[in-house]
């Protein structure tokens, strides 16, 4: 795919109509890496080099910095739990990002892969529903960018309505952004830029790998219905036939090469994804639960938290469509015309039989299974979760900010009536105000 071709949501019917290129599937993505300064092409310039390393710099750890700086100067239960979500995020999408990067040599030669596949016999009829998985690829991954600029774009938002009392998220700036308008807004605008970067760069970290499974599933359909296909043409000979199942076979093999590629790099991004929505999902629930929030904000808490289900759920779907895919492919074997066939010919498709038995699923760090039944469990986790931190970290934050001020009054009771400049009857008054104090902490 070359950067210069301007991107189409949906190209023109005439200039497709004999060709399917799979790789336009991805071009929405490829896209929004194009902001990070990664293009995934073999023509990988200077210029991209140094945007690269200098959007890392400033967006995944300098801007990532604020946050963590912000955890020493937050000043209440709900500025905490408004930052943590964030900085496991952006943590996670540090991480997910270096992966992308450490994948684009992979990602060339799938995509040359992919245009092999292209090439390969199809019928009308099979490159149209292969086109239509191209288009809703593009269709869908266009939605997602929408969607991720939208969240962030929701918080910026509250913040604006707030008349200047918060920012759109917890972050640490070198000045005070409340002193005075001109601060606030421009702190407010840097904020928003990074966050829609990051918006931006997620949808390459959680849905590349999704994108390359839908097509892979498209392709392998295809290869399916030729192997069920073989030998029924009267006009073929059986060596013909032999041909048609080798070219079978090797496209198979390209297919599953993929998938491997996929289940050895990006499983690992899943990985992750799991482990920071179930977190992510909790402590910013607790923010509705716990707290009392404007109309926006809780807008933007609701879309936050749909983002971490989205950024999961479709992984699963198509982890999940794929084996079901490859659990099809000895019945469609089975309904080629093998019977006519030669025994060295049903040998070799009896091998194959064999070999293809094994089910193709991508296990998320290499110990959980990505599927919907995963999906299904990691959402009931998430609840736990939250029903758990609820019950249990609530209560011993508040035992320990209340043992903090029981110190405080205890201190203030010893130091009663030490001051020579107060009477008696202003010690008085201090002693009933610390036993008003220590009635409020024991109720």
């Amino acid at each position: 795919m070359s950067s210069k071709n301007p991107i189409v949501l949906f190209g023109p019917k005439n200039s497709l109509k004999n060709k399917v290129e799979s790789i336009r599937a991805f071009e929405i993505v490829y896209f929004t890496l194009k902001f990070q300064g990664l293009v995934i092409t073999e023509d990988c310039r200077l210029r991209h080099k140094i945007h690269v390393v200098a959007n890392y710099i400033f967006t995944n750890i300098f801007y990532y910095a604020s946050f963590i700086i912000e955890l020493f100067f937050v000043k209440n239960l709900r500025q905490l739990l408004e930052n943590i979500p964030m900085n496991i995020c952006v943590t996670a999408c540090s991480v997910k990002f270096l992966v992308i990067l450490r994948l684009r040599p992979s990602l060339i030669e799938m995509n040359e892969q992919l245009k092999h596949l292209d090439s390969r016999p199809m019928t009308d009829k099979q490159k149209d529903k292969l086109r239509k998985e191209i288009n809703f690829c593009r269709l869908t991954s266009l939605m997602v960018a929408v969607f991720f600029l939208g969240v962030n774009l929701t918080h910026a938002l509250a913040a604006a309505l707030s008349h200047g009392k918060k920012l759109g998220f917890e972050t640490w700036f070198p000045y005070d952004w409340s002193k005075n308008a001109f601060r606030y807004w421009v702190s407010l605008f840097i904020q928003t830029v990074f966050q829609l970067q990051l918006g931006l760069e997620d949808v390459a970290n959680d849905f590349i790998g999704v994108l390359y499974l839908n097509v892979l599933s498209a392709h392998l359909q295809i290869i399916m219905e030729r192997f069920a296909n073989i030998h029924y043409d009267p006009e073929k000979m059986e060596e013909e036939s032999f041909q048609d199942f080798v070219q079978c076979v090797e496209d198979h093999r390209i297919v599953m090469g993929l998938f491997e590629i996929i289940q050895k790099t990006l499983s690992f991004t899943i990985f992750i994804q799991f482990i920071t929505s179930i977190l992510v999902f909790s402590t910013t629930g607790l923010i509705y639960l716990r707290f009392s929030p404007s109309l926006t904000e809780t807008a933007a808490v609701f879309l936050f938290m749909v983002a971490e289900i989205t950024e999961i759920y479709p992984s699963c779907y198509y982890s999940n469509k794929f084996m079901e895919k490859t659990d099809q492919m000895v019945f469609m074997l089975y309904s080629s015309n093998w019977m006519d066939l030669s025994p060295k010919f049903r040998k070799h498709l009896i091998i194959f039989m064999q070999m293809t038995q094994e089910r193709k699923i991508i296990l998320a760090g290499k110990q959980i299974p990505v599927t919907l039944a995963t999906f299904m469990s990691g959402m009931f986790q998430q609840q736990l979760a939250l029903e758990q931190v609820a019950n249990d970290f609530l209560g011993a934050l508040y035992l320990c900010v209340l043992s903090a001020h029981l110190q405080i009054i205890m201190e203030w009771f010893s130091d009663i009536h030490y001051d020579p400049e107060k009477t008696e009857e202003e010690a008085f008054q201090d002693f009933i105000r610390c036993l008003e104090d220590h009635r409020i902490i024991m109720e």
